[in-house]
């Protein structure tokens, strides 16, 4: 609970004060638009990352019986893409949930692909299962062909399978956040 009062008192602390500094500075920027960014932020560098690490836990917890993921030291490279994927990855939440001309022009396309409730919904699911698809076919190929060839009592498979894991829930909390930062716009978009 003291976690999230924080985050929020930060939160509008972070959209207040950018107002009155970009009032102060000369630029010009709506309230709303800034919000969007700071949400866009917040999802990137808060939700994402703790999205990630929630899925981790859980798909491991689903195909380990209910166990939680062992520690494991990562190699040098693979912590160098994971620093690269986490922050190619915030940036690309920011740049797709923040600006506001983005929000608008896919708010508009989205009346037209789906101009109901229940279509608007199944369509935000398919979006969702492509993206996912998408995005974990890359490391699913990757890290399954060395499973295929490690046995199941070797050394390295552990490691082999935390990889796999981690890359796809990464993948998995992204598409998640992107639609929530993508609602979140839409939200702010028509409401204020």
């Amino acid at each position: 609970m003291l976690a999230a009062s924080v985050l929020f008192f930060a939160t509008m602390a972070t959209w207040i004060g950018g107002l009155i500094a970009f009032h102060a500075l000369g630029i010009p920027m709506q309230g709303d638009e800034w919000l969007g960014w700071v949400l866009a932020g917040l999802i990137a560098l808060a939700v994402w990352p703790l999205a990630g690490r929630r899925a981790h836990r859980e798909f491991w917890a689903h195909q380990h019986h209910g166990a939680t993921p062992p520690r494991a030291s990562v190699t040098a490279p693979d912590r160098a893409l994971r620093i690269l994927v986490m922050v190619v990855g915030a940036a690309g939440l920011v740049a797709l949930c923040g600006p506001r001309n983005i929000t608008l022009a896919l708010a508009e396309a989205w009346q037209v692909l789906a101009p109901g409730g229940r279509s608007s919904s199944a369509l935000l699911q398919l979006i969702g299962l492509l993206l996912c698809f998408v995005l974990m076919v890359p490391p699913m190929l990757i890290t399954q062909r060395s499973l295929r060839r490690t046995p199941r009592d070797h050394p390295d498979r552990l490691g082999l399978e935390l990889r796999q894991n981690w890359y796809v829930s990464a993948a998995t909390a992204w598409v998640c956040c992107l639609l929530l930062g993508l609602i979140v716009s839409f939200v702010l978009a028509k409401t204020l």
